[in-house]
């Protein structure tokens, strides 16, 4: 028998008492709360234990920063004055196996969530909030989905299976949320005593507005009452999800919608006039921006976060104009940079998850991060008055059209005047007229997507008639895209307000310490292993391979002389788009697709983002003209599995090889062969990335240039070399100067080829030879400092049509550059 939680029982009760219709007219103004003295909402903010919050919580990814240095980003992000830390929580990270069945939770693993939680609430004294998804995005591996899941993805399904309201997917989103509530509820602060820290809010979907799909509601409904059995009895919010705003439906009428701000650089604006729409459409809510853009992500083949326009004045502006409109809750997603390692990141995406984020991927301090300080000091100072206050965008009149911003009134009547400079080059001032509730600037607005592409927001906020005051004048002087408040004290003229203001720091310059690594071992990988044979049409994931590690195979088979010369390609129909390089009899086979630059390059393809590999399709052909031979014959591979799509069609597919063999066209297999498999390289089952491997006479000493700088950014700047084998593997040892060990290092290269780098036996992440990243973090909690230690670096290298060649590298301090 299932048990009922308290709120559904009381839902129940109130329908009775008031009738269905009723209640469901009503339901808004029936807001249940399991324990309202220790966590309740309304509309003006979030209560906890009793006491009005603003809510300033930093996105800091506990799967993206080494264990190690969580302390560091901690402290860092309590000295910038925040209450609260959010992570998201990735199914596929937590249940990296495939379970028996929907009952099986033997598969979960929430060890590292709940040393985060731990460390952030009993020794940080920080809030908690949780985004287990299921789908988190987050330009992480399958957006958070185990690849595992595919394989339950039903023969009758026309379209998206993943974030439907199909019952059987539904099925799997409860497994998941079974097990994460399991493993989290008793870290609800409507668990821990009085004075003691706790998750204060979880997260249901992400972002469903931008998945097009039928029924949400009912698949809505199915996760909330999957959190509410799983004993969830804090607050559960959505963000950018309309059915949950303002609904009437029982169930949903529980869950308040939150937005996300990702807007173009000049139209700071448009967040304080979605945040008054926000608060119009959802008025028994606090208004919460749950991304409010902290930077941008980098993709293979085109530019580093450090380039994008989201600069600390832009990040200042969102906030203070989310401020503006209303908002009791800031969210900058990210605050903490971090690294995709292991190849973790989605499909197309660099190993650095930098982010341009406030602290930067290896714990420097941007200046995002002072703005993000002087903002936390500036709710620390104001935040119950701006709790307690009315306003939304206003006018300037008499100012140039540049100027724009907006008014808020306490109900002590102290008066806040926003005011940003959108003018990215010119600086203004003069003497405005302010116009609260009058807002005669209205454009259409617009959030950016993951595609960098402007999605309009159809809703303008409408204007309070209350705020309509008499007009007043405000001297004023913005440099460009500057954004500044007036606060102006009851009772005083504006001549008498006091300005807050961020002023930006320029970081001071520091010494850099460097190593230039002189010489590589270098051996080639082998077709020796431990072979198992392949099940006809079995998955990758079905042979407990779910990470993005590079796998191989093999298979012989005989021919006649006839045979030998009739076929002149080798078809592969696999799970998913990913790269085969092959040999046959020793002889690297001429790739026909796709082609060799893209090959090289493995650039994320949206054109096929709404295409499911089929079966009869074969994405990767190889010419075999010439390479068969009467009698035995032999071909191995290596499986570059290129990473998890996360998002559309892809994101539901498995990964490997489904069916292989010879042909005479490239429509069709002629003669099928049978495989067998090795889950690993030969490198790692020899033990190459142990930081204790000592290569032997297999391998060759080659030197590298140690006098040409080596870039920390672009693309195309890989030397070009030729492919002479499958997968080549590098070793380099180096020794760090004494009393270092406080600075922070990376790895500047200079090569071709794709895969991973180790650190003293820890995977750093994936080298792509594309770019633009040629800088690779390196945690120091990973490297050896003590006087003759050595430090340990190991590559294995996919070749490429350029081959797998090192030009050069060294290891260097971070100094300013790109902060």
């Amino acid at each position: 028998m299932i048990k009922k939680p308290l709120n559904f029982v009381i839902m129940g009760m109130l329908m009775i008492v008031f009738g269905a219709q009723s209640y469901a007219q009503n339901i808004s103004a029936q807001k249940y709360f399991p324990q309202p003295d220790k966590i309740r909402f309304n509309g003006s903010c979030l209560f906890i234990n009793g006491q009005e919050t603003f809510v300033y919580s930093a996105a800091f990814h506990y799967f993206r920063t080494p264990k190690e240095l969580w302390r560091d980003r901690f402290a860092k992000i309590k000295a910038a004055g925040f209450n609260t830390v959010e992570t998201y929580v990735p199914w596929n990270l937590s249940e990296m196996n495939m379970p028996k069945d929907l009952d099986d939770l033997s598969q979960f693993n929430f060890k590292d969530l709940m040393e985060w939680l731990h460390m952030a609430q009993d020794e940080f004294g920080f809030y908690t909030v949780l985004r287990p998804g299921a789908f988190i995005c987050a330009e992480f591996a399958g957006g958070g989905y185990p690849r595992w899941l595919a394989k339950f993805r039903p023969d009758d399904v026309d379209g998206f299976w993943l974030r439907s309201a199909d019952k059987r997917y539904l099925d799997w989103h409860d497994h998941w949320y079974k097990g994460f509530c399991k493993a989290i509820r008793s870290e609800q602060i409507t668990n821990k005593r009085p004075g003691k820290k706790g998750v204060i809010l979880v997260q249901i979907e992400n972002e469903y507005n931008a998945h097009k799909t039928t029924n949400k509601s009912y698949a809505l409904q199915r996760m909330y009452e999957s959190v509410q059995r799983g004993g969830i009895n804090v607050p559960v919010f959505t963000c950018l999800t309309s059915e949950t705003r303002g609904s009437k439906d029982p169930a949903l009428a529980q869950v308040f919608d939150c937005d996300n701000y990702y807007v173009g650089l000049r139209d700071a604006v448009t967040c304080a006039r979605r945040m008054q729409t926000l608060k119009q459409q959802q008025p028994d809510a606090p208004g919460f921006v749950t991304e409010l853009q902290g930077g941008w992500f980098s993709t293979v083949g085109s530019t580093l976060s450090e380039d994008h326009y989201s600069n600390d004045r832009h990040f200042y502006a969102i906030a203070m104009m989310s401020i503006a409109g209303g908002s009791t809750g800031i969210f900058p997603y990210v605050f903490v940079g971090g690294t995709h390692f292991e190849g973790w990141g989605a499909r197309g995406q660099t190993t650095t998850y930098d982010y341009n984020a406030a602290i930067r991927e290896n714990g420097a301090l941007s200046s995002k991060y002072y703005a993000a300080k002087n903002i936390g000091d500036f709710i620390r100072q104001y935040g119950g008055l701006l709790i307690h206050s009315k306003g939304g965008v206003c006018t300037f009149t008499n100012a140039p059209e540049e100027i724009v911003g907006g008014f808020r009134i306490s109900s002590n009547g102290t008066r806040f005047i926003f005011i940003h400079n959108n003018s990215p080059k010119e600086t203004r001032s003069g003497t405005a007229q302010v116009r609260p509730g009058q807002d005669n600037t209205a454009k259409p607005m617009y959030n950016i997507d993951q595609d960098e592409k402007k999605v309009l927001i159809a809703n303008q906020p409408n204007a309070d008639p209350e705020l309509k005051t008499a007009p007043f004048k405000i001297a004023y002087e913005l440099a460009p895209l500057e954004t500044k408040v007036l606060i102006i004290p009851p009772g005083l003229t504006p001549e008498k307000g006091n300005w807050w203001f961020f002023q930006k720091t320029d970081p001071t310059s520091k010494p850099v310490t460097s190593v230039r690594i002189q010489e590589v071992k270098k051996t080639d990988e082998t077709a020796d292993g431990q072979w198992r044979p392949l099940p006809v049409g079995k998955s990758l994931p079905e042979l407990k391979i779910n990470d993005s590690r590079y796998v191989r195979y093999r298979t012989n088979f005989e021919l006649t002389d006839k045979e030998a010369d009739r076929y002149t390609r080798l078809l592969f129909n696999t799970f998913s788009r990913d790269i085969i390089s092959l040999e046959i009899n020793g002889k690297i086979a001429p790739r026909l697709y796709p082609q060799e630059k893209w090959a090289a390059e493995v650039t994320r393809q949206r054109e096929l983002s709404f295409t499911f590999l089929k079966e009869n399709e074969f994405h990767n052909r190889f010419d075999v003209t010439g390479l068969l031979k009467h009698g035995r014959n032999d071909i191995w591979i290596v499986y570059e599995n290129i990473g998890h799509e996360h998002g559309y069609y892809p994101m539901e597919e498995l990964a490997g090889i489904r069916t292989a063999g010879l042909s005479v066209s490239d429509t069709v297999i002629d003669k099928k062969l049978n495989w067998e498999y090795d889950a690993d390289l030969a490198g790692v089952n020899s033990g190459f990335t142990r930081p204790d491997f000592v290569p032997d006479k297999n391998w060759t000493t080659l030197s590298l240039d140690t006098t040409t700088k080596i870039a920390r950014k672009g693309n195309g700047l890989q030397p070009k070399g030729k492919q002479n084998a499958l997968l080549t593997w590098y070793q380099a040892n180096f020794k760090l100067p004494e009393k270092v060990s406080k600075e922070t290092w990376r790895l500047l290269i200079n090569a071709s080829g794709n895969g991973y780098i180790y650190i003293n036996g820890h995977n750093i992440g994936r080298h792509w030879e594309a770019g633009p990243q040629r800088e690779y973090y390196i945690p120091e909690c990973w490297l050896k400092f003590k006087k003759g230690e050595t430090n340990t670096i190991v590559l294995g290298l996919r070749q490429t049509v350029n081959g797998a060649v090192i030009k050069s590298m060294e290891i260097r301090t971070y100094d300013n550059e790109g902060i």
